[in-house]
């Protein structure tokens, strides 16, 4: 009988799962980047010349009758917001190709990268969902209840703005975990240091902002999608360049 020669479909298999994880990550995170800046620009360009302002935003009785006039408009910042974190969702899995997914760091910060994903989608339904009815309710409640309204709107986005601290502080332990490993990796240096710096943006926003100390959050997202789309842009030149992407 001629030798059986032996299977090599199944010993290829997690080498292709590890290809097609880092080509969906690459995909996801350059996506996540471009979306979050579209994000960035509908906000400040769009949504600012429809009378929209930085002021108006903690101002419950000037915001609400606001979103009440332009109610599609604002739902579609948060369902935009929604998208980008949506995109994002294979980033860690894909980043954690590179850095050595087997190890337990690596896998903690994949699991925080999608759990900051996650919670960062709930916060914007948190917004989306909460808005409509409270606008609404300030242009038909009578003036005497008007102050319930405002407080119920103070508490909704408070409750959307520590859901989205949450998230950008899960987002930056992913960074922090492989930026500390990509900053020991050829041709990763630099996108590792980026990550680490990143990281520490967050921190000083996380700390800040509840106390409105510095406002840096509009940056922040700024710089956040600029990260991305250099995560998703390495992924893809290595997926392209055929290299070894077992770890590191």
């Amino acid at each position: 009988m001629p030798d059986a020669s032996p299977p090599t479909r199944p010993a290829a298999a997690p080498l292709d799962r590890a290809a097609d994880a880092v080509r969906v990550g690459g995909l996801g995170a350059l996506l996540s980047g471009i979306v979050f800046l579209g994000t960035i620009a509908y906000t400040f360009g769009f949504l600012f010349a429809r009378g929209l302002s930085t002021d108006m935003l903690n101002v419950p009785a000037q915001l609400l009758p606001w979103v009440h006039a332009n109610t599609v408009a604002f739902v579609g910042l948060w369902w935009i917001y929604t998208l980008h974190f949506l995109c994002l969702l294979p980033a860690p899995r894909g980043l954690a190709v590179i850095v050595g997914e087997e190890r337990a760091s690596i896998r903690m910060a994949t699991v925080a990268g999608i759990s900051g994903a996650v919670v960062g989608m709930i916060a914007a339904q948190v917004n989306a969902s909460t808005a409509p009815p409270l606008a609404e309710a300030s242009v038909t409640l009578a003036p005497t209840l008007l102050p319930s309204v405002w407080l119920q709107s103070e508490i909704a986005g408070g409750l959307g703005l520590q859901l989205r601290l949450i998230s950008d502080v899960l987002v930056a332990l992913w960074l922090t975990l492989t930026g500390l490993t990509l900053v020991r990796t050829t041709g990763w240096r630099a996108l590792g240091a980026v990550q680490l710096a990143v990281s520490v943006l967050v921190l000083i926003v996380y700390i800040g902002k509840p106390f409105d100390w510095v406002d840096l959050e509009p940056t922040l997202g700024f710089v956040l999608a600029l990260v991305y789309l250099w995560i998703g842009i390495q992924l893809l030149r290595r997926r392209a360049l055929g290299s070894d992407t077992a770890g590191v």
